[in-house]
């Protein structure tokens, strides 16, 4: 047996990395990564009346972002982008993903922050009932900011039941923020 062919070789690395990308997809997909790709769309509406449009500036301009939709709070940015709301169901930030659990009704009111923190930069320590491991990325520690991630955890906390938080929305159950409805 004589040195193999670089033509053999080449061949052979060909052959590692076609297999390497078929592994790799075949675990996006059955990780449910593919195929739920969900976009949420913010709707703002416009006058052509002058005066209106200063009135609707000054009120961002009070109100922060709640004039558009969004939440005033830091951590409602940081929630949209990071894409939770593809994956997570939260009120408090419009969204409605289904591939992890309802933030409305998985917080409760025994998650204080470092519990909420660890959720998110290590998911895998502590699995929602019917959710699989290894579904929601663990880049979170690495890839937001131990500021963002602070602003996010107390955006979870001041909107769900989450660290003893309110378990109805301001105005009664009809506003409810935070948990589940009976």
């Amino acid at each position: 047996m004589g040195e193999p062919s670089w033509k053999s070789l080449l061949i052979e690395g060909w052959a590692f990395v076609v297999i390497g990308v078929i592994c790799f997809v075949g675990g996006l997909i059955a990780g449910g990564l593919l195929g739920t790709t969900k976009t949420e769309t913010v709707t703002v509406a416009a006058t052509s009346n002058a005066s209106e449009e200063v009135e609707v500036g000054e009120a961002q301009e009070e109100s922060g972002a709640a004039a558009t939709g969004e939440s005033e709070e830091p951590g409602a940015q940081v929630f949209t982008n990071s894409g939770c709301g593809s994956c997570h169901t939260f009120k408090a930030a419009n969204s409605t993903g289904t591939t992890g659990p309802n933030l409305n009704e998985y917080l409760a009111p025994d998650d204080d922050s470092a519990g909420i923190e660890e959720m998110i930069i290590d998911p895998n320590s502590e699995i929602a009932e019917g959710f699989s491991a290894n579904v929601m990325p663990t880049s979170y520690g690495q890839s937001i900011s131990k500021g963002e991630l602070e602003q996010l955890v107390q955006f979870l906390i001041n909107n769900s039941r989450a660290g003893g938080g309110k378990p109805e929305g301001p105005g009664g159950e009809e506003h409810d923020v935070g948990g589940p409805t009976d």
